[in-house]
């Protein structure tokens, strides 16, 4: 059961963009997505939001504000912090994997390279239950999705 209705995604490439929203329209037509091109324009969309998404998903490599530096203004932030982010990015690296669960990330997906797989993968995350501190967070936090 899909449990996530309401996605911001932080991405800078138009291909992973209309990739991503396909994928959540396959899975639930439903699901809103907001869209932001870089860090910079993410934090600014969400501190003027009235409705907080949620979940955020974060590629880590976008420019002006970089997924690392977005994360860690998204966990300082009182009204923020508390969001459920999805790391989001080509890497596979175990540094970057650390790193951003350092800073407070709840998942971290590499982009798969078949649709099918990023449906099923974005499928399980929207399944999370962020909220009841669900048992597999921790799981997918230390390991690619």
């Amino acid at each position: 059961m899909i449990l996530l209705k309401n996605i911001f995604l932080a991405e800078d490439d138009s291909d992973d963009q209309f990739l991503f929203t396909d994928a959540l329209n396959e899975i639930d037509s439903s699901i809103k997505c907001q869209i932001a091109n870089n860090g910079k324009e993410t934090v600014e969309a969400l501190t003027k939001l009235e409705v907080l998404p949620d979940v955020i998903f974060l590629d880590l490599n976008m420019p002006y504000m970089n997924g690392f530096e977005c994360l860690s203004k998204l966990k300082n932030d009182v009204r923020l912090s508390q969001l459920p982010v999805v790391i989001f990015t080509t890497s596979q690296n175990p540094a970057d994997v650390e790193a951003t669960h350092q800073l407070g990330a709840n998942v971290f997906l590499s982009k798969p390279a078949k649709f099918a797989d990023l449906k099923a993968k974005l499928q399980r995350i929207l399944s999370i239950d962020f909220k009841a501190k669900d048992q597999m967070i921790g799981h997918l936090a230390q390991y690619s999705v």
